[in-house]
């Protein structure tokens, strides 16, 4: 019968192989793994809603009888077009009637001012003259800015919502007439609990998910973070930035926000080096040269690799392979673990073997 020694076994026979000129044993061969200082990460996850970069409904500034409407749901427009118009005749007129009163006060004034210094005309005459330019000046402006209430135009560039405002209808200063956002940037709003404040902070990563489309992750970066906690909820709000290049993202929409957020630190070790006993788990741990059982608490399992809790430094070895034949004090001697794989495969032949 042939019997091919694991990895294990080759540990265990290499142990008696290598000896001193005196015939002792040249320490139990071992593989040694540092310790590591690693930090469970928590992930925490909330729903958030969204609203544009910036969003504004749009209301006229004065009341009237509607002449023009150019608002196409969801077209995107620049800041100062003009979006609807007012009849606007009679403040047409005023702004004509205001240019010509400003026309003669000038000239007026003109006439007077070139006679500064003959006598001809009193001091308070020219003076009344300027008075009377300058609340024409005045009247103008009026006119005007009555004139450009009639128009509404963009306040900043967006896309435009929904209106149900006809030509010839009849609106004033609480009509709603459509919204305009910018959405090549939108705004998650999420809640976090208490025990997090302070754990994010501006320009802190998330990452977000919409509701509608959750296998598209969207990069986010924190750029609030309220200065109080909701004594209703024992939550504080937190504010994201999502950029939307290619604007496939809607305002309103809702996100799946999740934050990663780093743990407690632990001591990480190999699975291999966790050793069980009748008073819990411990380590061989190596100092000087030789062995040292060191009691441990087992804190969390990732993979290949356990978090535990105990007098461990980063830095310090643990015997990763070759504890099952560890002691208190033996001396040990280290081995590469790339060596242990490039042993030939040992054969040995039973004692019950006819040959």
């Amino acid at each position: 019968m042939i019997t091919r020694y694991t990895r294990a076994g080759l540990l265990a026979l290499a142990a008696l192989l290598p000896l001193h000129a005196s015939g002792q044993p040249d320490g139990a061969p071992v593989v040694l793994t540092p310790v590591e200082s690693v930090a469970i990460e928590e992930r925490v996850e909330a729903v958030g809603e969204s609203r544009a970069e910036r969003s504004v409904t749009l209301f006229t500034h004065a009341a009237g009888r509607v002449e023009t409407v150019n608002i196409e749901a969801d077209e995107h427009v620049s800041a100062g077009d003009l979006l609807l118009a007012l009849e606007s005749e009679s403040e047409r007129n005023a702004v004509a009637s205001a240019q010509v009163e400003l026309a003669d006060a000038r000239k007026l004034l003109d006439r007077y001012e070139r006679t500064i210094g003959s006598g001809a005309v009193p001091p308070t005459t020219i003076d009344s003259a300027r008075r009377e330019a300058e609340l024409a000046r005045l009247d103008l402006e009026r006119a005007r800015i009555d004139l450009a209430d009639r128009e509404l135009r963009a306040p900043f560039d967006g896309h435009t919502g929904l209106t149900d405002i006809e030509p010839g209808a009849r609106v004033d200063e609480n009509t709603a007439v459509t919204t305009i956002d910018d959405r090549s940037s939108l705004r998650v709003r999420f809640r976090l609990a208490e025990r997090y404040f302070g754990d994010l902070r501006r320009g802190d990563q998330v990452e977000m998910r919409p509701w509608s489309n959750l296998r598209q992750p969207v990069a986010g970066v924190i750029r609030r973070v309220d200065s109080r906690i909701n004594t209703d909820t024992g939550t504080f709000a937190l504010e994201a930035e999502a950029p939307n290049p290619d604007d496939r993202l809607r305002p309103g929409m809702r996100f799946r926000v999740a934050v990663t957020l780093p743990g407690p630190q632990h001591s990480g070790i190999p699975a291999t080096a966790l050793q069980w006993g009748d008073d819990g788990a411990y380590v061989w741990l190596i100092r000087e040269g030789r062995a040292e059982r060191t009691g441990v608490n087992l804190v969390a399992r990732d993979g290949d690799r356990v978090l535990v809790d105990g007098p461990l430094e980063p830095g310090d070895k643990v015997v990763s392979e070759g504890a099952q034949r560890m002691r208190p004090g033996l001396e040990v001697r280290r081995i590469d673990a790339a060596d242990l794989d490039n042993y030939p495969p040992v054969n040995a032949v039973s004692a019950a073997d006819p040959r």
